[in-house]
């Protein structure tokens, strides 16, 4: 891979992984501030994450080794760029399209467009505040890298270019003014943030997702603190660490979580990210709840944590059954709230009906 190949991958790597981690307290701020989570706002976030870190990685990569470390200037005359043009072949239409100069101010213009797009578009920002952001977001690279990092580094090691803020800018009002043309604001009357929302299919799978989230990143968050300890700390060697502890924290500790939480409140935690809740039926919550933790991801953690003959056919029929009773079964309430005898609802339902009875338009949003 060439080196203008290697930040854009970087970023799109953990830009992604950043996404993940951040995507349980988005879905519930989102659901929280909006009263709902719209496709495009989910794309919108993961693309903006990616994006903020491809802004660093380009801006700041590849760093400077020791060996031939070399200070560079400060450039602050405007457009002093211009003149890099005539300093290569520029004699006919094909030239300019190669010509280095042009390629690095279009970059540099082209670098930003996404920023102003965003900040009208997702924030609803306009033309002069998306255009000073574009301003203040070149200014923090152009002193960053004319800092050597803060301070890191003994000197600059990239040159701190007037041009790079003006192009810069350039591209952040060049992308307000698009999004103003492509972008059109929704009309119609809109439910309010208080407002429930209807038991989509959609909103229970996203809240089996935000599970499988918590789980997963809790399981592994405590199992590396714990094996840091035992390795740095202890000072036990490697091979004498005990495997059994690994399936012990990465599912043992999550599927306790997840029966606190349910036990307290009848819900799970991705169940209170997208804002359900569940209701006690026939049964008492004190059979109910266990119960639903059992059907529900307590059960699957259960099955995943331990291997016997028939356990991954048996793994794969407990997931199929979970999500296609949430598209078969009434108000979506899925197996683990059928076996218990709950039912699911917004949290911001009155009563158990409330959700249900929210008007159409909603219904294809999750």
């Amino acid at each position: 891979m060439t080196d203008p190949i290697i930040p854009g991958v970087l970023a799109i790597l953990f830009g992604s992984m950043l996404a993940v981690v951040l995507l349980v307290p988005f879905i519930a701020i989102s659901y929280r501030r909006r009263g709902v989570l719209g496709f495009w706002w989910l794309t919108g976030w993961f693309a903006l994450v990616i994006y903020v870190l491809a802004l660093w990685t380009y801006t700041l990569l590849p760093l400077p080794s020791t060996n031939g470390y070399h200070c560079s200037s400060i450039q602050t005359v405007p457009f002093a760029s211009l003149d890099d043009i005539a300093t290569y072949p520029h004699g006919s239409l094909g030239d300019l399209i190669r010509n280095p100069a042009i390629l690095q101010l279009g970059f540099n213009v082209a670098l930003f467009i996404p920023l102003g797009f965003m900040l009208r578009s997702m924030f609803h920002r306009g033309v002069v505040v998306a255009t000073v952001g574009g301003f203040l977001a070149s200014l923090f690279i152009e002193i960053t890298q004319a800092t050597g990092v803060w301070g890191i580094f003994p000197c600059a090691y990239r040159l701190f270019d007037v041009d790079d803020l003006i192009t810069n800018t350039m591209g952040a009002l060049l992308g307000s003014l698009v999004a103003m043309l492509v972008v059109r604001r929704r009309g119609g009357v809109r439910l309010r943030v208080e407002d429930p929302r209807p038991v989509t299919a959609g909103r229970r799978l996203l809240g089996m997702v935000c599970d499988l989230l918590v789980v997963t990143l809790v399981g592994f968050a405590v199992n590396i603190v714990w094996r840091a300890w035992e390795l740095y700390v202890v000072d036990i060697p490697i091979g004498q660490l005990d495997p059994r502890v690994d399936t012990l924290l990465l599912g043992a500790v999550p599927a306790a979580l997840q029966l606190v939480v349910i036990l307290a409140t009848g819900a799970t935690i991705g169940e209170h990210a997208v804002m359900l809740r569940g209701r006690t039926g026939p049964l008492p919550a004190i059979i109910a709840r266990p119960l639903r933790w059992g059907f529900g991801i307590g059960g699957y953690l259960i099955l995943t944590s331990f291997e016997f003959p028939g356990s991954t056919l048996l793994v794969g029929v407990f997931v199929v059954v979970t999500i296609v009773s949430v598209w078969a079964m009434p108000s979506r309430r899925g197996l683990a709230a059928f076996v218990s005898g709950m039912t699911v609802e917004d949290a911001r339902a009155t009563h158990p009906a409330a959700a249900d009875t929210a008007p159409d338009s909603t219904r294809s949003r999750t």
